[in-house]
């Protein structure tokens, strides 16, 4: 046992591996070998019933009959209590299949934790990590990085995110709606990404069209999946929510 009554888990590791915006062939390969090295595969899991897009993009290199897969469910809310409370059971359970595949503690048990674009960028696995630092510390943690979906969408679309002295600002679009808000950051930055525009996009636009940057600026969801759509025009998106998994790419001097 621990000094705080754990039990001893020097030979559990776990690795968070972005698996990018949703093209399978968007995975690196150090995080296709990770995936299969596992036995214990931990997916976020956003609504119960919804097969976990995570899953979905990492099948091709998943083993069910040597691999544990094991769902998180996280809320999709911004309530600080219910998503820290969320936070601590996901590292418990993390613990908890750790300590089912291996009750004496004792084995060198390798767990993969799997999310889309960038573990580090607007990911579940932050906060679950600072919660595994705090209740469960002696788990050995690293991070594979991914391709974020932003990255993916400009490549599609064939639209530079910066070049030679460049800014670029990355921010929540929940937070960002007014036109007032957009008019500053593009008086310091060159290009604004947007992510998770989709719930606000209808502000978005309408705040878009009174500073006259509808034409530089393009809109995507669901980048590298099957259901992928890139939008170059945004007068022709009606003005309504769209899927969470979407971003805004706004750039000054495009068009």
């Amino acid at each position: 046992m621990t000094e705080n009554g754990s039990t001893r888990r020097g030979s559990w590791r776990l690795t968070a591996v972005g698996l990018g915006p949703g093209d399978p062939e968007l995975v690196t390969w150090k995080g296709v070998q990770a995936i299969r090295q596992a036995q214990l595969v931990f997916v976020p899991r956003s609504r119960d019933g919804e097969r976990s897009l995570a899953l979905r993009i990492a099948e091709p290199w998943l083993d069910r009959a040597r691999q544990t897969i094991v769902e998180l469910p996280l809320p999709m809310t911004r309530d600080p209590e219910t998503l820290l409370l969320a936070w601590r059971a996901a590292a418990d359970g993390l613990v908890q299949a750790f300590q089912a595949r291996d009750p004496s503690g004792q084995e060198a048990i390798q767990g993969v934790y799997l999310l889309l674009g960038d573990p580090l960028l607007y990911g579940t696995f932050t906060p679950i990590w600072r919660e595994l630092g705090q209740r469960h510390p002696t788990i050995q943690v690293t991070v594979i990085p991914g391709v974020t979906s932003f990255a993916a969408a400009a490549a599609k679309a064939r639209w530079p995110l910066a070049t030679t002295s460049d800014r670029v600002a990355i921010l929540p679009a929940s937070y960002e709606t007014d036109a007032a808000a957009l008019a500053r950051l593009l008086q310091d930055f060159d290009t604004v990404i947007l992510m998770k525009a989709g719930p606000v996009l209808p502000r978005l636009l309408a705040s878009l069209a009174e500073l006259e940057l509808l034409d530089q600026a393009f809109y995507a969801e669901r980048v590298g999946m099957p259901e992928e759509r890139l939008v170059m025009d945004l007068r022709s998106l009606p003005p309504e929510p769209a899927p969470y998994l979407s971003l805004l790419i706004v750039g000054k001097g495009r068009g």
